[in-house]
């Protein structure tokens, strides 16, 4: 499990099914710079809140293996991060502001639920110009916090049957006298 790759993924998803036609990346890359205006998403920080939820007992699957489940929920700070040049029609700006409006909709709360992503806070979209060699492009930001929950499954040892033997030596008749006693208990379907 790689909690920041699959964070990542969820946020991908996330934007792209809300907005099919967007270039979008993570920062960082290896690559050529996308052709602007593109989104970056930037996972800032993963902060495990609260106690971790574990399951109280050990879930048996069709194989007789045993399975117990833990989860635990993480405060996410995520910064979106829109690069597009600075053109008369301000197609990054409203780009931006399209992104923090929808992540507040309906339905982006309804893919959020699916992804295990919950919006907890919003900033406000700040402005920086970003200067380049030959021309001035706009750059956008917004600060957001979200929760995320992780499932983690983990097998587990779990008990058949259980059987006891019990050896009691001198047990007051003759010296040498023993009793053996055996108590099984087998596993209860």
């Amino acid at each position: 499990m790689n909690i920041y790759l699959d964070l990542e993924d969820s946020f991908y998803k996330l934007v792209t099914t809300l907005f099919p036609d967007w270039r979008v990346s993570f920062p960082f890359q290896n690559g050529p710079e996308l052709q602007t205006p593109y989104l970056l998403i930037d996972v800032k920080k993963i902060d495990g809140v609260g106690r971790e939820q574990n399951s109280g007992l050990v879930t048996i699957d069709l194989d007789n293996n045993g399975v117990t489940t833990t989860i635990q929920n993480y405060q996410a700070k995520i910064r979106f991060e829109l690069i597009g040049k600075n053109d008369s029609n301000m197609t990054a700006a409203e780009m931006m502001h399209q992104l923090e409006l929808n992540l507040r909709t309906p339905q982006s709360y309804a893919i959020q639920k699916e992804l295990n992503l919950s919006l907890m806070n919003i900033g406000a979209v700040e402005r920086l110009p970003l200067k380049r060699e030959t021309d001035v492009y706009m750059y956008y930001q917004l600060d957001t916090t979200f929760a995320y929950a992780v499932l983690h499954t983990s097998s587990q040892d779990w008990v058949d049957g259980v059987g006891i033997t019990g050896v009691y030596l001198e047990a007051g008749r003759e010296p040498d006298h023993k009793i053996v006693s055996t108590i099984d208990i087998p596993n209860q379907e």
